[in-house]
């Protein structure tokens, strides 16, 4: 089918305001990148004020995909691209480029790993940011590996990174594995395989763990340093941690990073969900259209597992 010269996208009209529009120009790829047709997308908390989202002119928000190959690199770039016309991919792409609310949208070949089989596209789109947020924060950063006996904290456990944080822990096989949450989730957190879940509104974490993983920030990332063995490792994907508690804990190893889009760590990801080890999760799903009450309701906190646009 020949792919057409417009197409449906949400742009983001600085400072809030998000339009819908039919007549966005489809991207054209460099001989390296693929174009991609989108099924779904699903959105990040906050992303509509990253700084590389406002470098951009009416931004196109959405980096979380699941689509189909519609063109692939050319023979003199990429010998045998590892994905042909027809396949069925999942990726996490730049958030140098735009997004995936959008029909279509061009991928580099870095980006991309094959859907796993068994989720639907509603689904698919729901685990590449979260799920590589999660792997790299407990296996890059907060130096996992499958043999260790070590303790792990999630907080903000039933959210879009937390479902996946707190699967991968078990996974891993975690000696203790401890989720936070508000009271309606904590059922949920607990048949994620959390041994122990904490109502964040009533209660405290109590006991030290090896790794820490903050998913929240705010008053949850400053409560939980104490929580941090010595030459523990606290893990933020929320938001910067101070130097003044780095000071007051100098003992604990820390690190804030944002996620790096990696097809090969997320092909490795897709398996565990294809063989059934691991579970996607979606709060909501709108159309494309209903972008802007999406970003409403995510940005009231609360939600299971992630929430996704249907192109």
């Amino acid at each position: 089918m020949k792919t057409p010269s417009q197409m449906r996208a949400l742009h983001l009209q600085p400072p809030s305001t998000l339009l819908p529009s039919t007549t966005t120009p489809v991207p054209t790829p460099s001989p390296s990148q693929y174009l991609i047709h989108v099924s779904t997308t699903s959105i990040t908390a906050n992303e509509l004020t990253w700084p590389e989202t406002l470098r951009r002119a009416h931004p196109i928000p959405g980096h979380d995909l699941c689509g189909t190959v519609v063109s692939s690199p050319s023979s003199d770039t990429e010998a045998s691209p590892a994905f042909k016309i027809g396949d069925e991919v999942i990726a996490l792409t730049s958030f140098s480029r735009d997004g995936a609310a959008a029909e279509y949208i061009v991928a580099e070949p870095g980006e991309l790993a094959p859907k796993p089989k068994n989720l639907t596209q509603k689904e698919a789109a729901a685990v590449p940011l979260s799920v590589l947020t999660a792997w790299q924060a407990l296996f890059v950063h907060g130096g996992l590996t499958r043999s260790a006996d070590v303790s792990v904290l999630v907080l903000g456990a039933a959210g879009g990174v937390g479902v996946m944080a707190v699967q991968l822990a078990r996974w891993h096989g975690a000696r203790r594995l401890v989720g936070t949450c508000s009271g309606r989730n904590v059922e949920f957190v607990k048949s994620l395989g959390a041994h122990e879940v904490v109502d964040y509104s009533k209660d405290e974490v109590e006991g030290q763990f090896d790794v820490v993983l903050d998913c929240v920030g705010g008053r949850a990332q400053d409560e939980c340093w104490k929580n941090v063995k010595e030459r523990g490792m606290l893990v933020s994907v929320a938001t910067p941690l101070p130097e003044e508690k780095k000071s007051e804990y100098p003992l604990v190893q820390t690190v804030y990073f944002v996620v790096e889009p990696d097809g090969e760590q997320l092909g490795m990801l897709s398996e565990l969900f294809e063989s059934g080890k691991m579970k996607a999760f979606v709060d909501a799903d709108f159309a494309l259209e209903g972008g802007p009450s999406a970003f409403e309701l995510l940005a009231k906190g609360h939600t299971r597992g992630k929430i996704v646009l249907m192109l």
